[in-house]
Protein backbone atom coordinates (compact mmCIF):
# COMPACT_ATOMS: atom_id res chain seq x y z
CA UNK A 1 0.00 0.00 0.00
CA UNK A 2 3.33 2.18 0.87
CA UNK A 3 2.69 3.03 -3.55
CA UNK A 4 -0.91 4.14 -2.99
CA UNK A 5 0.17 6.25 0.02
CA UNK A 6 3.29 7.96 -1.91
CA UNK A 7 0.83 8.57 -4.98
CA UNK A 8 -1.23 10.50 -2.81
CA UNK A 9 1.41 12.22 -0.82
CA UNK A 10 2.12 13.55 -4.25
CA UNK A 11 -0.90 14.84 -4.64
CA UNK A 12 -1.55 16.46 -1.02
CA UNK A 13 1.70 18.50 -2.16
CA UNK A 14 0.05 19.17 -5.20
CA UNK A 15 -3.05 20.58 -3.24
CA UNK A 16 -1.02 22.06 -0.37
CA UNK A 17 0.78 24.28 -3.43
CA UNK A 18 -2.77 25.37 -4.65
CA UNK A 19 -3.41 26.51 -1.07
CA UNK A 20 -0.21 28.60 -0.49
CA UNK A 21 -0.82 30.11 -3.95
CA UNK A 22 -4.14 31.65 -2.97
CA UNK A 23 -2.30 33.69 -0.13
CA UNK A 24 -0.11 34.72 -2.00
CA UNK A 25 -0.63 37.92 -3.75
CA UNK A 26 1.99 40.01 -4.70
CA UNK A 27 4.06 39.36 -8.03
CA UNK A 28 7.14 39.65 -6.47
CA UNK A 29 6.95 36.72 -4.19
CA UNK A 30 5.16 34.54 -6.73
CA UNK A 31 8.19 34.77 -8.44
CA UNK A 32 10.21 33.82 -5.51
CA UNK A 33 8.23 31.26 -4.98
CA UNK A 34 8.14 30.09 -8.58
CA UNK A 35 11.76 29.45 -8.57
CA UNK A 36 12.37 28.25 -5.15
CA UNK A 37 9.83 25.65 -6.44
CA UNK A 38 12.41 24.79 -9.26
CA UNK A 39 14.97 23.81 -7.10
CA UNK A 40 13.11 22.06 -4.77
CA UNK A 41 12.07 19.82 -7.47
CA UNK A 42 15.56 19.33 -8.39
CA UNK A 43 16.30 18.77 -4.98
CA UNK A 44 13.43 16.19 -4.20
CA UNK A 45 14.26 14.15 -7.04
CA UNK A 46 17.90 13.84 -6.04
CA UNK A 47 17.10 12.87 -2.31
CA UNK A 48 14.96 9.86 -3.46
CA UNK A 49 17.83 8.03 -4.97
CA UNK A 50 20.05 8.72 -2.28
CA UNK A 51 17.88 6.58 0.41
CA UNK A 52 15.63 3.71 0.63
CA UNK A 53 13.70 5.25 3.87
CA UNK A 54 10.16 5.10 3.05
CA UNK A 55 9.39 8.19 5.16
CA UNK A 56 12.10 10.35 3.47
CA UNK A 57 10.65 9.23 0.33
CA UNK A 58 7.20 10.49 1.85
CA UNK A 59 8.50 14.08 2.39
CA UNK A 60 9.89 14.60 -0.83
CA UNK A 61 6.93 13.50 -2.55
CA UNK A 62 5.15 15.56 -0.92
CA UNK A 63 7.46 18.26 -1.93
CA UNK A 64 8.14 17.05 -5.00
CA UNK A 65 3.57 17.48 -5.53
CA UNK A 66 4.08 20.89 -3.71
CA UNK A 67 7.42 21.97 -6.66
CA UNK A 68 5.42 20.58 -9.57
CA UNK A 69 2.00 22.52 -8.92
CA UNK A 70 3.87 25.72 -8.27
CA UNK A 71 5.82 25.38 -11.46
CA UNK A 72 3.11 24.75 -13.28
CA UNK A 73 0.72 27.08 -12.06
CA UNK A 74 2.87 29.95 -11.54
CA UNK A 75 4.96 29.71 -14.86
CA UNK A 76 1.21 29.06 -16.63
CA UNK A 77 0.24 32.75 -15.27
CA UNK A 78 3.06 34.59 -15.93
CA UNK A 79 2.68 33.10 -19.40
CA UNK A 80 -0.53 33.96 -20.16
CA UNK A 81 -0.27 37.37 -18.30
CA UNK A 82 2.47 38.36 -20.86
CA UNK A 83 0.51 37.25 -23.59
CA UNK A 84 -2.60 39.63 -22.44
CA UNK A 85 -0.34 42.53 -21.68
CA UNK A 86 1.59 42.57 -25.58
CA UNK A 87 -1.83 41.52 -26.99
CA UNK A 88 -1.61 38.37 -27.76
CA UNK A 89 -4.08 35.23 -27.99
CA UNK A 90 -4.31 34.11 -24.47
CA UNK A 91 -3.29 29.93 -25.23
CA UNK A 92 -1.26 28.30 -23.08
CA UNK A 93 -1.81 24.95 -25.32
CA UNK A 94 2.38 25.26 -25.62
CA UNK A 95 3.09 25.35 -22.13
CA UNK A 96 1.06 22.30 -21.52
CA UNK A 97 3.17 20.34 -24.08
CA UNK A 98 5.82 20.93 -21.36
CA UNK A 99 4.40 18.73 -19.22
CA UNK A 100 4.30 15.87 -22.12
CA UNK A 101 7.39 16.42 -22.96
CA UNK A 102 8.57 15.88 -19.68
CA UNK A 103 7.02 12.72 -19.17
CA UNK A 104 8.00 11.08 -21.83
CA UNK A 105 11.77 12.25 -21.21
CA UNK A 106 11.26 10.38 -18.16
CA UNK A 107 10.51 7.10 -20.02
CA UNK A 108 13.15 7.87 -22.77
CA UNK A 109 15.81 7.70 -20.25
CA UNK A 110 14.65 4.92 -18.49
CA UNK A 111 14.74 2.75 -21.47
CA UNK A 112 18.12 4.51 -22.50
CA UNK A 113 19.38 2.62 -19.53
CA UNK A 114 17.69 -0.46 -19.76
CA UNK A 115 16.67 -3.13 -17.42
CA UNK A 116 19.81 -3.49 -15.94
CA UNK A 117 19.92 0.06 -14.15
CA UNK A 118 19.01 0.65 -10.80
CA UNK A 119 16.86 2.35 -9.21
CA UNK A 120 19.02 4.65 -7.47
CA UNK A 121 21.23 5.56 -10.79
CA UNK A 122 17.26 5.93 -12.72
CA UNK A 123 16.52 8.90 -10.06
CA UNK A 124 19.66 10.40 -10.00
CA UNK A 125 20.06 10.73 -14.06
CA UNK A 126 16.23 12.59 -13.31
CA UNK A 127 17.51 14.94 -10.91
CA UNK A 128 20.87 15.51 -13.12
CA UNK A 129 18.49 16.19 -16.34
CA UNK A 130 16.25 18.34 -14.05
CA UNK A 131 19.28 20.19 -13.12
CA UNK A 132 20.20 20.84 -16.88
CA UNK A 133 16.73 22.30 -17.93
CA UNK A 134 16.43 24.44 -14.35
CA UNK A 135 18.05 27.14 -16.20
CA UNK A 136 16.44 27.30 -19.34
CA UNK A 137 13.34 27.92 -17.34
CA UNK A 138 13.81 29.78 -14.72
CA UNK A 139 15.47 32.38 -17.07
CA UNK A 140 12.94 31.90 -20.12
CA UNK A 141 9.52 32.30 -18.16
CA UNK A 142 8.89 36.02 -18.17
CA UNK A 143 8.76 37.70 -15.07
CA UNK A 144 5.58 39.44 -13.80
CA UNK A 145 5.03 43.45 -13.89
CA UNK A 146 5.48 45.01 -10.28
CA UNK A 147 1.98 45.59 -10.38
CA UNK A 148 -1.05 42.80 -11.12
CA UNK A 149 -2.95 43.21 -14.41
CA UNK A 150 -5.94 45.17 -14.11
CA UNK A 151 -9.19 43.43 -14.97
CA UNK A 152 -10.95 45.19 -18.24
CA UNK A 153 -13.98 45.16 -16.43
CA UNK A 154 -15.45 46.20 -13.17
CA UNK A 155 -16.80 44.82 -10.45
CA UNK A 156 -20.30 46.42 -11.20
CA UNK A 157 -20.05 45.07 -15.14
CA UNK A 158 -20.30 41.74 -14.08
CA UNK A 159 -23.50 39.72 -14.30
CA UNK A 160 -24.32 37.07 -11.44
CA UNK A 161 -22.71 33.89 -11.02
CA UNK A 162 -24.78 30.65 -11.31
CA UNK A 163 -22.86 28.94 -8.41
CA UNK A 164 -25.16 25.77 -9.19
CA UNK A 165 -23.11 25.40 -12.67
CA UNK A 166 -20.12 25.68 -10.76
CA UNK A 167 -20.53 22.72 -8.09
CA UNK A 168 -22.60 20.43 -10.80
CA UNK A 169 -19.07 21.46 -13.34
CA UNK A 170 -17.00 20.83 -10.29
CA UNK A 171 -18.07 17.31 -9.59
CA UNK A 172 -17.43 16.31 -13.00
CA UNK A 173 -13.77 17.97 -12.51
CA UNK A 174 -13.85 15.93 -9.26
CA UNK A 175 -14.67 12.89 -11.35
CA UNK A 176 -11.64 13.48 -14.39
CA UNK A 177 -8.99 13.99 -11.31
CA UNK A 178 -9.85 10.61 -10.30
CA UNK A 179 -9.21 8.82 -13.29
CA UNK A 180 -6.31 11.11 -14.05
CA UNK A 181 -4.73 10.10 -10.46
CA UNK A 182 -5.22 6.04 -10.95
CA UNK A 183 -3.77 6.33 -14.89
CA UNK A 184 -0.71 8.57 -14.30
CA UNK A 185 0.05 6.99 -10.74
CA UNK A 186 -0.20 3.24 -11.62
CA UNK A 187 -0.10 3.09 -15.05
CA UNK A 188 3.24 1.36 -15.39
CA UNK A 189 2.75 -0.78 -12.59
CA UNK A 190 -0.57 -1.66 -14.45
CA UNK A 191 0.85 -3.01 -17.21
CA UNK A 192 3.99 -4.71 -15.15
CA UNK A 193 1.08 -6.58 -13.34
CA UNK A 194 -0.99 -7.59 -16.72
CA UNK A 195 2.12 -9.42 -18.24
CA UNK A 196 3.97 -6.47 -20.02
CA UNK A 197 8.01 -6.50 -19.53
CA UNK A 198 9.72 -3.10 -17.83
CA UNK A 199 10.76 -2.12 -20.98
CA UNK A 200 7.15 -2.48 -23.03
CA UNK A 201 5.53 -0.33 -20.10
CA UNK A 202 8.31 2.25 -19.90
CA UNK A 203 7.90 2.46 -23.67
CA UNK A 204 3.89 2.93 -23.29
CA UNK A 205 4.98 5.87 -20.51
CA UNK A 206 6.73 7.47 -23.48
CA UNK A 207 4.19 7.28 -26.06
CA UNK A 208 1.34 8.64 -23.41
CA UNK A 209 3.86 11.60 -22.83
CA UNK A 210 4.26 12.05 -26.30
CA UNK A 211 0.40 12.11 -26.82
CA UNK A 212 0.05 14.53 -23.86
CA UNK A 213 2.58 17.12 -25.68
CA UNK A 214 0.21 16.50 -28.98
CA UNK A 215 -2.71 16.74 -27.50
CA UNK A 216 -2.33 20.06 -25.66
CA UNK A 217 -1.89 21.43 -29.27
CA UNK A 218 -4.46 19.70 -30.71
CA UNK A 219 -6.75 20.17 -28.24
CA UNK A 220 -6.37 24.03 -28.25
CA UNK A 221 -7.28 23.79 -31.73
CA UNK A 222 -9.97 21.54 -31.69
CA UNK A 223 -11.51 24.07 -29.20
CA UNK A 224 -11.57 26.80 -31.13
CA UNK A 225 -13.27 25.05 -34.63
CA UNK A 226 -15.69 23.27 -32.10
CA UNK A 227 -15.96 24.95 -28.44
CA UNK A 228 -14.52 24.47 -25.73
CA UNK A 229 -17.41 22.46 -23.94
CA UNK A 230 -18.03 19.82 -26.99
CA UNK A 231 -14.55 18.80 -26.70
CA UNK A 232 -14.31 18.83 -22.69
CA UNK A 233 -17.23 15.72 -23.17
CA UNK A 234 -15.25 14.10 -25.61
CA UNK A 235 -12.23 14.14 -23.93
CA UNK A 236 -13.58 12.75 -20.64
CA UNK A 237 -15.42 9.52 -22.54
CA UNK A 238 -12.03 8.93 -24.64
CA UNK A 239 -10.76 8.82 -20.52
CA UNK A 240 -13.39 6.37 -19.87
CA UNK A 241 -12.64 4.12 -22.83
CA UNK A 242 -8.58 4.04 -21.40
CA UNK A 243 -9.56 3.28 -18.40
CA UNK A 244 -11.83 0.63 -18.69
CA UNK A 245 -9.38 -0.71 -21.63
CA UNK A 246 -6.42 -1.00 -18.90
CA UNK A 247 -8.86 -2.76 -17.10
CA UNK A 248 -8.74 -5.29 -19.70
CA UNK A 249 -5.12 -6.53 -19.41
CA UNK A 250 -4.91 -5.46 -23.24
CA UNK A 251 -1.78 -6.76 -25.38
CA UNK A 252 1.19 -4.10 -26.08
CA UNK A 253 -0.32 -2.68 -29.11
CA UNK A 254 -4.07 -1.70 -27.34
CA UNK A 255 -1.91 -0.73 -24.29
CA UNK A 256 -0.57 1.41 -26.87
CA UNK A 257 -3.84 2.70 -28.22
CA UNK A 258 -4.99 3.18 -23.98
CA UNK A 259 -1.77 5.18 -23.14
CA UNK A 260 -2.40 7.72 -26.45
CA UNK A 261 -6.45 7.90 -25.37
CA UNK A 262 -5.25 8.97 -22.14
CA UNK A 263 -2.44 11.26 -22.73
CA UNK A 264 -3.33 13.23 -25.44
CA UNK A 265 -7.11 13.64 -23.25
CA UNK A 266 -5.62 14.56 -19.54
CA UNK A 267 -3.90 17.33 -20.12
CA UNK A 268 -7.21 19.00 -22.59
CA UNK A 269 -9.08 18.10 -19.56
CA UNK A 270 -7.26 20.28 -17.32
CA UNK A 271 -6.64 23.69 -19.38
CA UNK A 272 -10.31 23.60 -21.00
CA UNK A 273 -11.84 23.40 -17.53
CA UNK A 274 -10.18 25.46 -15.57
CA UNK A 275 -10.66 28.35 -18.67
CA UNK A 276 -14.12 27.35 -18.79
CA UNK A 277 -14.68 27.94 -15.09
CA UNK A 278 -12.61 31.15 -15.30
CA UNK A 279 -14.98 32.25 -17.92
CA UNK A 280 -18.11 31.22 -16.29
CA UNK A 281 -16.95 33.41 -12.92
CA UNK A 282 -16.34 36.77 -14.49
CA UNK A 283 -14.11 39.37 -12.09
CA UNK A 284 -13.06 36.18 -10.01
CA UNK A 285 -11.56 34.14 -12.77
CA UNK A 286 -8.70 33.06 -10.53
CA UNK A 287 -10.52 32.31 -7.20
CA UNK A 288 -12.95 29.80 -9.54
CA UNK A 289 -9.92 28.22 -10.65
CA UNK A 290 -8.37 27.90 -7.65
CA UNK A 291 -11.47 26.09 -6.01
CA UNK A 292 -11.42 24.07 -9.43
CA UNK A 293 -7.90 22.89 -8.84
CA UNK A 294 -8.44 22.49 -4.98
CA UNK A 295 -11.70 19.94 -5.99
CA UNK A 296 -9.05 18.15 -8.90
CA UNK A 297 -6.63 18.02 -5.79
CA UNK A 298 -8.98 16.09 -3.58
CA UNK A 299 -9.52 13.41 -6.07
CA UNK A 300 -5.63 13.11 -6.75
CA UNK A 301 -5.13 12.06 -3.01
CA UNK A 302 -7.97 10.01 -2.21
CA UNK A 303 -7.98 8.02 -5.57
CA UNK A 304 -4.28 6.30 -5.06
CA UNK A 305 -5.02 5.31 -1.75
CA UNK A 306 -8.29 3.80 -2.61
CA UNK A 307 -6.88 2.05 -5.67
CA UNK A 308 -3.86 0.63 -3.45
CA UNK A 309 -6.39 -0.81 -0.84
CA UNK A 310 -8.69 -2.33 -3.93
CA UNK A 311 -5.90 -3.66 -5.55
CA UNK A 312 -4.22 -5.26 -1.77
CA UNK A 313 -7.64 -6.33 -1.44
CA UNK A 314 -8.58 -8.05 -5.32
CA UNK A 315 -5.23 -8.86 -6.43
CA UNK A 316 -5.40 -7.36 -9.80
CA UNK A 317 -6.08 -3.34 -10.77
CA UNK A 318 -9.79 -4.55 -12.80
CA UNK A 319 -11.82 -3.60 -10.11
CA UNK A 320 -10.19 -0.25 -9.62
CA UNK A 321 -9.75 0.62 -12.97
CA UNK A 322 -13.63 -0.10 -13.67
CA UNK A 323 -14.35 2.17 -10.71
CA UNK A 324 -12.26 5.20 -12.01
CA UNK A 325 -13.71 4.31 -15.26
CA UNK A 326 -17.08 4.57 -13.52
CA UNK A 327 -16.56 7.67 -11.71
CA UNK A 328 -15.56 9.57 -14.75
CA UNK A 329 -17.66 8.45 -16.74
CA UNK A 330 -20.32 9.89 -13.67
CA UNK A 331 -18.34 13.05 -14.38
CA UNK A 332 -19.32 13.12 -18.20
CA UNK A 333 -22.90 13.45 -17.06
CA UNK A 334 -22.16 16.09 -14.97
CA UNK A 335 -20.65 18.30 -17.43
CA UNK A 336 -22.82 17.98 -19.77
CA UNK A 337 -25.82 19.08 -17.41
CA UNK A 338 -23.65 21.75 -16.67
CA UNK A 339 -23.23 22.47 -20.33
CA UNK A 340 -27.10 22.08 -20.26
CA UNK A 341 -27.60 24.50 -17.48
CA UNK A 342 -25.35 27.07 -19.06
CA UNK A 343 -26.86 27.01 -22.28
CA UNK A 344 -30.50 27.89 -20.36
CA UNK A 345 -29.36 30.31 -18.38
CA UNK A 346 -27.69 31.94 -21.66
CA UNK A 347 -30.94 32.02 -23.45
CA UNK A 348 -32.87 32.90 -20.39
CA UNK A 349 -30.52 36.32 -20.23
CA UNK A 350 -30.91 37.28 -23.69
Amino acid sequence: EWAGILGALIYAGYLSGTLILAFVKSPEVRLIVFRICLILGVVSTAIMGMTDNVWIWALTRFLGGLSGVGGMLLGGEFILGWLRRHGRQPDLGPHFVGIGLGISLAGLITLMMGPSALWTQQWLVFSAVALFLLPFAWLLTPRPPARLWPSERTPMDHPKRDTGWFWIFGIGYFAAGWGYAVGATFCVDILTSGGQSNSDASAVWLILGLATAVGALAGSIAARMFGAMPVLLVCMICQVLALSGFALHPGLIASYVAAIMFGGTFIVIVSLSLMLAGLHSPGAEGTAMARMTLLYSCAQIIAPVTTARLVTQTGSYGTPLMVAALIVAIGVVCMAWASTRAEKSSRTST
